[in-house]
This record gives C-alpha cells, sequence and structure tokens, in this order.
C-alpha cells in the first residue's frame, strides 16, 4: 500500500473555492496509486474566533472546556472537505482524534502525543482511499478532547507519518521555506532543503513555517517534511537530517518573534529575586525566554524577556509583578521583537558576532544570547524592521 501524508493549513480551507483547489490535489495523488491521510486545520481565523468568542464571555475559561470548543473547528474543515471530495467519486471518510485513537497526556491546550492506534488507521485504509483527520487535537485516556497547542496540526500530521512510515507534505498558502519571513522581507529566498536541526531552532524562534513538535517527532523518527504551496505546482522545500554543508552558508535562516516583554530589575549580591521572580513569573503563566545576569562588587543586575500571546496582553500581571518589587526597581517595557539567526555551519566559524555587530545599531541590541546554531538579539520593535534588513543583507539571505 502506497502511503502519504498531507496536511493543509486554515488558510487553504477558509472558503469552498480554496476547498475545490485541495480536493483536487489530494484526487491527484490518489491518481498516482497513492492512499491519502490528509491532516486538517480549522478554516480560516476559525480558532481565533472561538478564542475571541469565549473572551468575550468568560473571564479564565477552564482549560478543559476550551478544548471542547477549539476541537470543533478541525471537525468542521474535516467534514467538509470529505463531502466535497466524495462528491468527486472517490471514497472518503472524515474522522476525528476520538475515532482513530489518538492519544495524548492529560494537558490541556499543550497536549502531547503518547500514542496513535495504527491498527485502527489500517483497517480504515482498506476501505477507503482517502482519511481525512482532524488535525490539532487528541484524547486522553478518560476520553476528554486535548488540543495540542498553535500549529498542532503539523505535529499531528508527522506523528501519523512516523507511525505508518509515510512521506508527509505540509501545504499552506507559501510556496516553501524562506530565509526570512518574505512578508517581513521581500528580497528572501526560499530553501531547497534545512536541515532538522535549523527548522527546529527557527520553529523554536518564531518561524511560522512547521510547529516545533512537529520537527522534534520528523528528526526523531527520520520522517523528511516536504512544505509547498496548496495552489501552485511550484517546488517546495524538504526538511531533511544532513544537507550539503559545504557549500552551505554560515546562516541558513533568520526567525523573527514579536511580543516580547524585557523586565529590568537590580539586586544586593544575595538578593533571592531571581528564584522568586521566576516563581511569580510562572504563576502567571508567562514563560522566560532570555536572561542576562550581570554581577559586581555590590549589585547584581538581572534582565529577561517574555512573551505575550498576542491577543493576550499582560499589563495587569506585569503591573502586579513591578508593584511587588518595586525595592528591586524593578521595570517592564513591552513591544519588543526578538531576531534570531540560525545556521548549523556556526558551530564551526568565528566571527559571525563580529560581522553582526558591524551592520547593525548596537544601541538597538538590548539582549544577546546564543546557542551553537543560533544568535538571537532583541530589540525595539520599532527598530526590528531596520535591523532584519541590515543582518539578511549582510549574510545574504
Amino acid at each position: 500500500m502506497n502511503l502519504v501524508v498531507q496536511k493543509y493549513g486554515g488558510s487553504s480551507l477558509e472558503n469552498g473555492i480554496k476547498m475545490e483547489a485541495v480536493a483536487k490535489k489530494i484526487l491527484s495523488k490518489t491518481h498516482e496509486g497513492y492512499k491519502v491521510i490528509v491532516v486538517v486545520s480549522a478554516m480560516g481565523k476559525t480558532t481565533q474566533n472561538l478564542l475571541d468568542m469565549t473572551k468575550s464571555i468568560v473571564e479564565k475559561p477552564s482549560p478543559r472546556e476550551l478544548d471542547m470548543l477549539l476541537t470543533t473547528g478541525e471537525q468542521i474543515s474535516a467534514s467538509l472537505l470529505a463531502m466535497v471530495i466524495g462528491e468527486k467519486g472517490i471514497s472518503c471518510r472524515a474522522l476525528n482524534a476520538f475515532q482513530l485513537g489518538i492519544k495524548t497526556d492529560h494537558t490541556h491546550c499543550e497536549a502531547r502525543i503518547q500514542s496513535i492506534d495504527s491498527q485502527s488507521l489500517l483497517s480504515w485504509l482498506e476501505e477507503f482511499d482517502v482519511l481525512v483527520i482532524t488535525g490539532f487535537q487528541g484524547v486522553t485516556d478518560e476520553g476528554d478532547l486535548t488540543t495540542l497547542g498553535r500549529g498542532g496540526s503539523d505535529t499531528t500530521a508527522v506523528a501519523l507519518a512516523a507511525v505508518l512510515q509515510a512521506p508527509c507534505e505540509i501545504y499552506s498558502d507559501v510556496s516553501g521555506i524562506y530565509t526570512v519571513d518574505p512578508k517581513v522581507y521581500p528580497n528572501a529566498k526560499k530553501l531547497l532543503k534545512i536541515r532538522y536541526d535549523e527548522m527546529l531552532e527557527m520553529a523554536r524562534h518564531g518561524s511560522k513555517v512547521l510547529h516545533d513538535r512537529s520537527v522534534e517527532i520528523a528528526q526523531r523518527f527520520q520522517i523528511p517534511i516536504y512544505c509547498a504551496s496548496s495552489f501552485s505546482d511550484e517546488p517546495g522545500s524538504l526538511v531533511v537530517e544532513e544537507t550539503d554543508q559545504e557549500n552551505a552558508p554560515v546562516v541558513t535562516g533568520l526567525s523573527i518573534l514579536n511580543h516580547q516583554v524585557l523586565i529590568t530589575a537590580e539586586m544586593n549580591r544575595e538578593d533571592s529575586l531571581l528564584f522568586s521572580l521566576t516563581d511569580h513569573l510562572k504563576e502567571n503563566e508567562l514563560n522566560i525566554d532570555m536572561i542576562a545576569w550581570i554581577r559586581n562588587a555590590d549589585k547584581t543586575f538581572l534582565s529577561l524577556s517574555v512573551w505575550e500571546k498576542p491577543g493576550q496582553p499582560i499589563r495587569k500581571e506585569m503591573d502586579q509583578i513591578a508593584d511587588h518589587y518595586a525595592d528591586n526597581h524593578l521595570q517592564w517595557h513591552n513591544d519588543y521583537t526578538k531576531i534570531t539567526l540560525v545556521g548549523a555551519k556556526m558551530r564551526n566559524t568565528t566571527g559571525v558576532a563580529a560581522s553582526i555587530f558591524q551592520v547593525v545599531p548596537v544601541q538597538d541590541i538590548h539582549m544577546v544570547t546564543t546557542s551553537e546554531i543560533s544568535v538571537s538579539l532583541l530589540t525595539p520593535t520599532h527598530a526590528s524592521l531596520n535591523m532584519i534588513q541590515k543582518v539578511a543583507g549582510e549574510f545574504s539571505l
């Protein structure tokens, strides 16, 4: 049995005309002799609309009930697309996570897939040429519905491909993976191939092409991911284990993560501010991103950043934290952007930081962190476009 897993994002399914185009792409695969497992996201902005509806009614929704609500979006997409495909004479069945046995842990809104009932999946494939499966969701052992976090449909698709040892194709309104988001930097170049570790680093630092957990699974089970457009036959990009490193650029790509909040404070040498502040942030469900810690003889100066989720302002929480740590001169400022340069070749290349600091205004860099294959810069959002253009030009991105 020739199998392929395809995933279609919400922008590819937002109306009937686009669903017809998606159906034609799926049908062309069946005509090549494949059974097709199609994973779908919610149509258009359905998930965001459901979140907005919730916020207009409930201040702090129960995570369990929120998952019950959000999983409806993918069910709408799956059933409608299955109808469109069925009208074309192809045997097709829409299935949700409960019917397919996609088991997760109990972490509502950020669940992780634990297992998939592959025998059930294969039995459905004996009967139907196309299965349209709800992405982004799973079910606990007790039968509670869960969601996998934003972008979780990618994770569903790659997990299914891993279980079946089948190729995985991710389709969206973008024709592949670019060195920089082409909506921000029009001169960005398409990458024909990119390594798992580079793609994972870019995803974790703001690239919206693939969900980071999907890349983790692909790397673990060695599943190549092909990313391309839902609406054209233009060649896409392939995520694989190795690329031609000898001819690879030092910097492969650049990720952009907006909605960063910068927190600064100072303390005496014996002060336990860092420990209590990180606990305080955890209690408010705020994830720390970057940390800078500078000590002199008498004082320690602390800077850290947290990510403010789009549409979920944290002014109230941050004002309370600032009041609590007023003696430490704690201040916070929003509207920051993190720019991350990624490249596996950085491991063995000197002078990357020097090249960056030669072209960007140093006064606009408020924090810097590095890993083996990345350099991240925190800058005020109003200065970020200029910085993106300068570093992209310096490294020919």
